[in-house]
């Protein structure tokens, strides 16, 4: 394998994002990394190298995480994000990248535009709910499998929870814990995994885990309040982000 410069300098920094949505920070900041890696390689090449490199951060992650989750929570996601993957499977070729992105996109934007607007001095934790986790669960994995991308619809469920900081992180990654696994027969099935696909992923994996660490460490010294006002906030930006990109390739 020869990398040059131009495709360390896109694939490094990608895999870093991931390893730092793994910590609960900046996930949807890690929607930008699949455009990213698509600048020096095909989608379904990207796809491929980031799948295992996420299942081993998911290890990681899941390590430092363990004792932090709401099982009832994580129980319901995982129905539907099994859901999503499956369908996800049978539709992905009728689905663009940039389609999904922006309807991710528009929705990460009408989410935390609410947010802001009404509900960011009344801090009220909803109640559970299986309609909205199950749609977003679904989404949630449609949206993973495709592009890597269902960190969004994922929080759009969980924050209004207010779940504690540790355990909003623990039960995202005890989710995409199990929602990578469940993709990896589906990809394997497609053909995106090859020898050559997996050696960058383990080369690339130590990036990983450098994000991880990095966003652990942020983690620790961050306050409730500060926190979620800080994803709501990654979340818009990188909403917004979305659409316009689309909005101008027409």
């Amino acid at each position: 394998m020869e990398f040059d410069p131009t495709y360390l300098a896109c694939t490094i920094p990608a895999v870093m994002l991931y390893g730092i949505a793994k910590s609960g920070l900046g996930g949807s900041m890690a929607l930008i990394a699949i455009p990213l890696m698509t600048i020096v390689m095909p989608l379904s090449q990207a796809l491929a190298i980031i799948l295992p490199i996420l299942i081993l951060s998911d290890l990681v992650a899941f390590y430092k995480f363990r004792k932090y989750y709401d099982s009832k929570t994580i129980k319901l996601l995982m129905i539907g994000g099994a859901a999503g993957v499956v369908i996800a499977s049978f539709t992905y070729t009728y689905f663009s990248e940039e389609l999904l992105k922006a309807l991710i996109g528009v929705m990460g934007f009408g989410f935390t535009a609410h947010y802001f607007i009404f509900k960011r001095k009344k801090m009220v934790p909803l109640k559970r709910s299986i309609i909205k986790g199950s749609i977003s669960s679904v989404v949630a994995g449609f949206a993973s499998f495709c592009v890597h991308a269902g960190g969004t619809p994922t929080s759009i469920y969980l924050l209004p929870l207010r779940l504690k900081k540790e355990i909003y992180v623990g039960t995202r990654v005890i989710f995409f814990t199990f929602l990578n696994l469940v993709k990896l027969p589906f990809y394997a099935n497609l053909s995106f995994l090859n020898v050559d696909t997996l050696k960058q992923s383990l080369l690339f994996f130590p990036a990983s885990v450098l994000g991880i660490l990095i966003g652990y460490q942020i983690l620790k010294r961050v306050d409730e309040a500060l926190f979620y006002n800080v994803i709501y906030s990654l979340i818009l930006i990188s909403s917004t982000r979305l659409i316009i990109d689309y909005a101008f390739k027409w």
